[in-house]
């Protein structure tokens, strides 16, 4: 058992390392959103699938550290971190586990919090595009005609680019 607990504090080192890095390109995605870059902002994503491939591996690395466990214990199932620690006896391992346990719940919040905030700026550049596009095809000249009733007409659409098919 003290091989298969030393395997996951590695993982959960590993996972949290892979994480970090996750959190990081998110905090960088700030600027590029703020800067428009749309190509850095797809290869950014690209990376962030790659991250995401890694974390599954992880989890998958730490139920199999888990199924070891638990057929070395005669156990059915250990179901979580939070059971495995429960069945442990060393406490310094239960300690040093729970340690990097509460480093990646840290790091899985700030990377939730930089989500919504880079979700934010998103739809405010959406906003703003879509915006721009109805002053682009409003017709000006339809505003400033008067009208002898006093409802408002809707506003005429013109279209962006003029091309022929």
């Amino acid at each position: 058992m003290k091989r298969a607990i030393e395997q996951l504090k590695e993982t959960l080192i590993q996972e949290n390392n892979t994480y970090n890095e996750a959190l990081r390109l998110e905090n960088e995605k700030i600027n590029v959103i703020k800067a428009s870059k749309v190509k850095q902002l797809d290869e950014m994503t690209k990376l962030e699938q790659q991250y995401l491939a890694r974390m599954g591996t992880y989890e998958k690395i730490r139920r199999s550290i888990f199924v070891a466990i638990a057929e070395e214990l005669e156990l059915p199932e250990i179901g979580s971190l939070s059971e495995l620690l429960m069945l442990m006896e060393d406490q310094e391992d239960v300690e040093e586990i729970d340690a990097l346990r509460n480093q990646l719940l840290e790091t899985i919040m700030k990377i939730k919090e930089a989500n919504e905030a880079n979700e934010k700026l998103i739809k405010q550049q959406l906003e703003f595009i879509n915006f721009s596009i109805d002053i682009l095809t409003s017709d000006p000249i339809e505003g400033m005609k008067y009208s002898g009733n006093a409802q408002e007409k809707a506003k005429i659409k013109t279209n962006l680019f003029d091309a022929r098919v």
